[in-house]
């Protein structure tokens, strides 16, 4: 069976629900590269999402002619990692394919040196369990291949800037879970405190960011709550949970979800209980007309309370674009229509092809079309 799962193709992997868990930046007019891109699924996700350039690199040369025969307006090349140019990208891809590489770190680093210094590397990989700076040996249906523990990637990863973005859609067979990563270069910090004079700039510059501070963590904290690790409000509980789709928790839309629900107090009574009356760092998103709420909340619990926003977050339209629900699918319909035939017309012109499917040694006729039917030019119908 293939790999990726096409409306033309049965697949091992769901590559929708792939894509949707990847939690994609906007791509429009910017430039993608996916490692290893099987059939060209996601670039021709990068295609229809208006990429400026999209490029595809497979070590399987039957990939790469399905690849260039199906997403006609996207560039492949049958190559390997080793084999990159120096070209950069903003957005590069490498989903389930850093076990196969000899030496993971260095990989992780070829990648990063493809991502311009504004772009992101989209890592899907399998994580070893165990709480040990290694790699795990891990038995698979086909192979032994090596996968990372959490915290063996997180020190691979130390060098950039990283998020842990969820987990990915697990395959038939996985004995490991799979986790969705983005990944981008480090920047210089610069902190700007430039409040009035006697506010308190010079005593919190002494003192923030010190090892003391408790770090209370938005996401860690929606994902505790999603695990049943924390408890609240069956209100809360309803809303903070996994999505079924994407197998990840969107976190930016909880946060809303919850504030439009009027639950944002018990959630803040919650992060101020796990900041335990010490300096602490507060890291959540929370929706603008919602920020006064929290600095108030805190300074009633006696907290000194400063507000610091990062400036180019105000420019960040890559988040703020990323596509909807709807747009994903339209996707999926337009690769149907691209795979749209008449199948009873097909089957009545070619009925070796309706034999053959009769006798389960076909799937279905648009199968057979797309495969073989294109190339011999056989009849869609009489």
């Amino acid at each position: 069976m293939a790999y990726q799962s096409l409306p033309w193709q049965r697949g091992d992997s769901q590559s929708f629900a792939k894509l949707l868990a990847l939690h994609l930046p906007s791509l429009k007019g910017k430039s993608f590269l996916d490692v290893g891109c099987n059939t060209g699924y996601f670039c021709g996700w990068a295609a229809f999402e208006k990429s400026t350039r999209v490029l595809g690199i497979d070590k399987r040369s039957e990939a790469i002619v399905l690849a260039k025969d199906w997403f006609t307006d996207c560039e492949f090349s049958c190559t390997t990692w080793d084999e990159l140019s120096s070209e950069q990208f903003d957005i590069v891809l490498c989903l389930s394919a850093l076990h196969y590489a000899e030496n993971q770190e260095a990989l992780i680093d070829t990648l990063m040196q493809r991502v311009t210094s504004s772009g992101v590397l989209v890592l899907e990989l399998g994580i070893a369990p165990g709480d040990k700076d290694v790699f795990e040996a891990v038995q698979r249906s086909i192979d032994v291949r090596y996968f990372p523990t959490q915290k063996k990637l997180h020190s691979m990863l130390s060098k950039y800037a990283f998020k842990r973005i969820g987990g990915s859609v697990q395959q038939a067979g996985d004995p490991i879970p799979r986790f969705v990563y983005h990944i981008r270069h480090k920047l210089p910090v610069a902190i700007l405190l430039m409040d009035e004079h006697y506010s308190g700039k010079s005593s919190l510059a002494k003192t923030m960011f010190s090892p003391h501070f408790v770090h209370v963590f938005g996401d860690n904290t929606y994902s505790e709550i999603a695990h049943g690790k924390r408890v609240v409000s069956e209100a809360l509980r309803d809303i903070i949970k996994l999505d079924t789709d994407s197998c990840r928790l969107d976190c930016a839309l909880i946060t809303e979800t919850v504030c439009r629900a009027g639950l944002l107090p018990e959630l803040l009574d919650l992060y101020i209980s796990l900041a335990d009356a010490k300096d602490c760092i507060f890291d959540a998103y929370i929706p603008e007309a919602f920020k006064n709420t929290v600095g108030e909340a805190f300074e009633r619990a006696g907290f000194f309370v400063a507000g610091m926003y990062i400036y180019q977050s105000q420019r960040n339209t890559w988040i703020r674009n990323r596509p909807s629900r709807d747009h994903y699918t339209m996707y999926s319909r337009y690769l149907e229509k691209m795979g749209l035939i008449d199948e009873d017309a097909y089957l009545i012109a070619n009925p070796d092809v309706a034999k053959a499917i009769a006798e389960k040694k076909m799937p279905n006729a648009q199968y057979h079309y797309y495969h073989f039917g294109r190339h011999e030019k056989r009849k869609l119908g009489r």
